[in-house]
């Protein structure tokens, strides 16, 4: 066969790989690539192999990469552990190489992420001409397991096209099985068990959610700036970090967004839509992390771009800081393309320091944050009564009540946010409307606003345990607002916060300067009540801020809810890839907290679960107890 070379990524299968080599013709060229084996392979003698043993151990990514820099050919990657009978599986090569850039063995189960499957590593083709247009491997995120289904998905992206095979003829691996890992994965799991997290990864790791209401004009350039492609600015680079999905959420759109979107969705480029009734940004937002199969989540506005390297940048500051929320600053741009300031330089936004303190007075981060889905969990979501906007707002708030806090990743503006005169921002931010929000995150975190910090939150621990919990005169500790919070004025003349204690539960509270209105624990209303100055009350009972109700809005943003209509697609591979949820489903998810870890153990090993049930399952497990071992099972039931 010409214009073919195997490449075999190699470590301690001495016992195999003879017999490998012997089932291959001697026509096609072999690099078996030692990757630091404990005992050299170097007693091969046939003359169409050559062994390379690099200096430094690469994993299978990085040993496959190796043996496709040493040819200029298309490459067959064979496993150590497998052989060939007759020239079927090259057959099968040669016959659809000129239709499908990547031919092989397609992994063992449906994973939802990948409805067509995706091809590993034992029987893997991939043409040259792929190579050069995607590249290698990707040895950084994805050492081992998980890498071929990455570059399944960036050659896709380049309008490439995979043909995963259950069964490919001719093709013997002498694995069993039911094993879900080789000999060679197997020991490099006990010897570096540390580096499973790390060896071991499904993609996608990020699931990047776009929420969409009557935007779908923008989202082939926001596409394309993340799988490459032409677009308002010019013709944009994919993103550098390629282990990614796409999750949609038309929100009850108008317009002929849908359809925009349905010609987007792609199940060979890990690209969905999820189609729900208008609720907002809030409640789409929700409806595309609970989707979203990812670990991480980076939320995307549908009129907005990317620069190439922001994912990357953004995840490897998330790695580092993974109980945080991990934000960047904004390039400004438009029609006339990026906007300039007075030195020539791109305008940007640059987001100040992070400070919770600050944050509930004003939104100190843009919408556009990346976070993990069990920091989304941990947080309650997005508030969805945060319908007429400032939702990243609210959501920002909750997740630092539970201690994630922000963290800037770039200087650079890796953000690109369009300013064409179609932002919400520009119409909502009338001083009506700034009342109308702040009276809505006052409803949403009252505690927060009369002054209280759990000891969890980025504001800082309380200032005393009693700010807390507070003892009764029973003796019984009772939680600070339990029974209800009250809003008092205050009517003094101080000109900056001054702190105020509760006479029965000893909370701190914070009242002057701008702060005129404060919620206190109904037992200490009281108390404040009767604090005078030269004879006058400092404090008096307050009206209830104006409830966020759609009778006090200054203007209305959305449309009434429709019932929506139902997709239903002639194409099998776009039906796979739009969704109708309405609403999700509850599922009869099993709880880990119910089962010791040997018998969840035996329960994983018995009993099938759908991949919705499985994820479920690990998001209660991460919520609990986050035990590692039934994390550990439940990920690599995932993966099967």
């Amino acid at each position: 066969m010409e214009n073919l070379t195997v490449v075999v990524p190699f470590f301690n299968g001495h016992a195999t790989i003879d017999r490998l080599v012997k089932s291959i013709p001697l026509s096609v060229p072999v690099v078996i690539v030692d990757d630091q084996s404990d005992r050299p392979l170097n007693d091969l003698k046939r003359k169409n192999v050559r062994v390379l043993r690099p200096d430094n151990k690469g994993y299978f990514s990085g040993a496959v990469n190796a043996g496709i820099s040493a040819c200029n050919t298309d490459v067959l990657v064979l496993n150590q552990d497998t052989y060939l009978e007759g020239t079927s599986a090259l057959d099968l090569i040669a016959s659809k190489r000129d239709t499908f850039a990547m031919i092989g063995e397609r992994i063992v189960g449906n994973h939802p992420a990948w409805p067509r499957g995706y091809i590993h590593g034992t029987f893997m083709y991939m043409r040259r001409d792929a190579i050069d247009a995607v590249g290698l491997l990707d040895t950084k995120y994805y050492p081992l397991w998980g890498a071929t289904g990455v570059w399944q998905a960036q050659i896709c992206r380049a309008g490439f096209r995979a043909l995963p095979v259950p069964d490919v003829p001719g093709f013997v691996h002498i694995r069993k099985p039911q094993e879900r890992f080789g000999s060679a994965i197997q020991t490099l799991l006990e010897r570096q068990p540390e580096l499973k997290e790390w060896l071991v990864r499904t993609p996608p790791m990020i699931s990047v959610v776009i929420p969409c209401y009557n935007h779908g004009k923008y989202l082939p350039d926001l596409i394309n700036s993340l799988i490459g492609g032409p677009s308002a600015l010019g013709h944009r680079s994919p993103q550098t970090f390629q282990g990614f999905e796409v999750v949609i959420v038309n929100d009850g759109s108008t317009d002929n967004s849908l359809e925009i979107m349905k010609s987007l969705a792609d199940p060979w480029r890990a690209i969905r839509v999820v189609n729900r009734p208008n609720g907002g940004t809030g409640a789409a937002n929700n409806t595309g992390v609970r989707h979203a199969l990812g670990r991480v989540i980076s939320v995307v506005g549908a009129d907005d771009m990317m620069e190439p390297e922001r994912l990357e940048i953004m995840y490897d500051v998330w790695l580092k800081n993974q109980h945080s929320v991990i934000c960047d600053n904004m390039k400004l741009w438009g029609r006339g393309g990026i906007y300039k300031d007075a030195k020539g330089n791109p305008k940007m936004w640059r987001m100040p320091n992070y400070d919770f303190e600050v944050l509930i007075k004003r939104n100190i981060i843009h919408a556009g944050i990346m976070f993990s889905k069990k920091a989304w969990q941990e947080a309650g979501g997005y508030p969805e009564i945060t319908k007429y906007g400032r939702e990243d707002w609210a959501f920002n708030i909750a997740l630092g009540i539970v201690g994630y806090c922000g963290v800037n990743a770039d200087t650079h503006g890796g953000y690109l946010y369009r300013r064409e005169g179609q932002n919400r921002t520009i119409r909502n931010t009338t001083p009506d409307w700034r009342a109308f929000f702040a009276a809505q995150m006052r409803d949403l975190f009252p505690r927060i606003y009369s002054g209280v910090r759990p000891m969890s939150c980025c504001g800082g621990a309380v200032k005393s345990v009693a700010a807390n919990v507070a003892k009764s005169k029973q003796g019984v500790l009772n939680m600070v607002g339990a029974e209800g919070m009250v809003l008092v004025q205050y009517a003094g003349k101080t000109s900056s916060d001054m702190p105020w204690y509760g006479k029965v539960t000893k909370q701190q509270y914070y009242a002057g300067g701008n702060r005129r209105q404060i919620y206190v624990d109904q037992a200490d209303v009281q108390g404040f009540l009767e604090i005078y100055d030269n004879g006058k009350p400092l404090f008096t009972l307050a009206p209830k801020p104006a409830s966020s109700t759609k009778a006090t809005l200054p203007e209305k943003e959305y449309v009434p809810e429709e019932q929506p209509t139902l997709v239903i697609e002639a194409e099998a591979e776009v039906e796979a890839a739009v969704i109708d949820v309405l609403p999700v489903p509850e599922l009869p998810v099993r709880d880990p907290v119910d089962f010791k870890v040997s018998e969840f153990r035996q329960l994983i090993e018995t009993t099938s679960f759908a991949q919705d049930e499985i994820l479920a399952m690990l998001a209660k497990e991460e919520a609990g107890k986050a035990r590692k071992s039934i994390i550990a099972l439940l990920e690599d039931a995932l993966g099967e």
